[in-house]
């Protein structure tokens, strides 16, 4: 017998009590670790199977730096054969939250992630079916409400940048404590 998916609020309980106690290690692997249920969403090959966690780093100016490794499976290309851009844009959506939530303080309001306010991919080269990856991930800021993360995703033979990204998020309440208005 299976667990009932957990409610919104359940999940963001979890968020801020279990997961501020994990170390920054843990609480990226919790995310790219099997969940029951969630075998029919779109990204989950990608953060079970593909992703694998390669460092992280806080420097003593206080940004994290975050190392991602994955190969392009064909479930993440187009129909030529490379990663489909609309695919990379969602990776480095994920991954750069993930490096946000990595080294946050307990209480943090970004610990359950945040919104995205601006993604901004440039696109520079192909990513071919079976080409392994590399995604770097830099926390430059993180506010009271405003996040910011820089990504580069690039080939790992030789390090050729594919793409590059820009990602502001914004921490707004949710589930049953948002009334509908915003407080931005």
């Amino acid at each position: 017998m299976s667990n009932p998916k957990p409610t919104p609020e359940e999940a963001t309980s979890w968020l801020r009590s279990s997961f501020a106690s994990l170390s920054p290690e843990d609480r990226i692997r919790s995310f790219l670790a099997p969940r029951e249920g969630e075998s029919n969403r779109f990204y989950s090959q990608f953060t079970t199977k593909d992703v694998t966690l390669r460092s992280i780093t806080k420097t003593p100016e206080g940004l994290t730096l975050v190392t991602y490794a994955f190969p392009v499976s064909e479930f993440h290309c187009n129909m030529s054969g490379n990663m489909h851009g609309g695919f990379q844009s969602t990776a480095f959506d994920m991954l750069t939250s993930l490096a946000i939530m990595a080294n946050l303080e307990p209480g943090n309001p970004f610990m359950d992630g945040g919104v995205s306010r601006t993604l901004n991919v440039t696109y520079l080269r192909p990513a071919p079916l079976g080409e392994m990856l590399v995604m770097e991930c830099e926390v430059t800021h993180v506010g009271k409400r405003m996040a910011m993360t820089r990504g580069l995703l690039k080939r790992e033979r030789d390090g050729a940048v594919i793409s590059t990204c820009e990602h502001n998020k914004a921490s707004v309440e949710g589930g049953k404590k948002w009334k509908g208005e915003s407080k931005m």
